[in-house]
């Protein structure tokens, strides 16, 4: 699809709209925002998200009819390289995406031991959700913490204490996965493990073999740059559960 001056002029302002909100655009703000009739507004975002620009969903609205839900847009990376904001897009993605592990992690320390199970699921559900490799990583990362910090507390202090003397990004995240790893085999033999430590299912256990291994793959497809971002998340992870 070829843009015209209007059509990227409606879309260069719901991105800044997006971007300086962080909260999807709806289509009577683009009507106030560029003087134009809500319907006009309406039609130009529906035909840009059948181009593949935006994507739609809908959601309550909150100062409206109990209920009732509306048409929200949210930009695509299609409409971020259109306009030569990929990085930009990408960056904020990525800031939305990573809030919204740590408040799900936040809630860790309260939880009791089938609750922390519950919200391992909830986290592992969430990984389709994730847009790239990075994204992916950094979910199955706050499974993995979640995971550590519910089986061995003494294993999470001590990841804690070696990921501070490791400098390099891919030192820190190979230490995480093979602390998971070591704690997965060792719960394979449950005589072994000392006296009150939880013992999950089996399929859980190999659950997050699986899930190491995935990991791998998707850290086989990112550039270090976005290894230093995910070292970063590691922290982030650790001071919000220890």
């Amino acid at each position: 699809m070829f843009l015209t001056e209007r059509q990227k002029e409606f879309l260069s302002h719901i991105f800044d709209d997006y971007l300086k909100n962080k909260r999807p655009v709806h289509y009577t703000s683009v009507a106030q925002r560029l003087g134009v009739s809500k319907w006009t507004a309406y039609d130009m975002l529906k035909r840009l998200g059948q181009e593949g620009y935006l994507s739609s969903h809908y959601a309550l609205n909150e100062k409206g009819t109990p209920g009732r839900s509306l048409l929200f847009y949210i930009p695509t990376p299609k409409l971020a390289r259109s306009l030569g904001r990929e990085e930009e897009h990408q960056h904020e993605e990525w800031l939305a995406w990573k809030e919204k592990l740590l408040t799900q992690m936040e809630r860790l320390k309260s939880l009791s031991s089938r609750e922390r199970d519950t919200l391992i699921e909830e986290l592992t559900a969430l990984l389709p959700e994730a847009q790239g490799p990075t994204m992916c990583c950094a979910c199955l990362m706050a499974v993995f913490v979640a995971y550590l910090r519910s089986v061995s507390e003494q294993g999470m202090k001590l990841l804690r204490q070696l990921v501070d003397l490791m400098t390099k990004p891919e030192q820190r995240l190979s230490l995480l996965t093979g602390t998971i790893v070591g704690i997965v085999f060792k719960n394979f033999q449950p005589a072994a493990l000392p006296s009150g430590t939880p013992e999950l299912p089996e399929e859980k256990e190999g659950l997050m073999t699986g899930l190491v291994d995935k990991f791998h793959q998707y850290l086989g497809r990112i550039d270090l740059k976005q290894h230093r971002l995910l070292a970063t998340f590691l922290d982030d992870l650790l001071q919000v559960v220890c």
